[in-house]
């Protein structure tokens, strides 16, 4: 069972990274590494934080399945699942699916994964440095 305390690690982080998504979508002009790679990256982290919000479930296989959930999406943008929802363009459901498939965006899923372990892993370091 998560505590209150985890809860809301996993909240605030969420908040930061939905700003910083944000903040990327509305003020940083495409074409730029960080509007193409940047959110990207950190969807895959956002989407974990907001899953750990609720979930206690595998925490060691969360990111990985989050990640795999990244895929699946990309996927279905090689397939222009979009089109053939008939999703009129500019709707926020074609926004969020999206409609073109890079395989660097395979790549910024994988690197946001790895930001997760990261994350974990300095996380796990510290908690038990704070028992010594």
């Amino acid at each position: 069972m998560q505590t209150k305390s985890e809860r809301k690690y996993y909240l605030v982080w969420s908040g930061i990274l939905f700003i910083i998504e944000f903040m990327i979508a509305v003020f940083v002009p495409s074409p730029s590494w960080l509007r193409d790679s940047g959110g990207d990256m950190l969807i895959i982290p956002l989407i974990y934080c907001l899953v750990r919000i609720f979930l206690n479930v595998l925490p060691w296989l969360m990111p990985f399945l989050v990640c795999c959930v990244g895929f699946v999406f990309e996927i279905a943008q090689y397939f222009h699942i979009c089109d053939w929802l008939g999703l009129e363009k500019g709707s926020v459901m074609r926004i969020i699916i999206g409609t073109s498939f890079s395989w660097m965006d395979i790549f910024c899923y994988i690197t946001g994964m790895l930001l997760i372990y990261t994350g974990i892993f300095i996380r796990k370091k510290k908690l038990i440095s704070w028992k010594k």
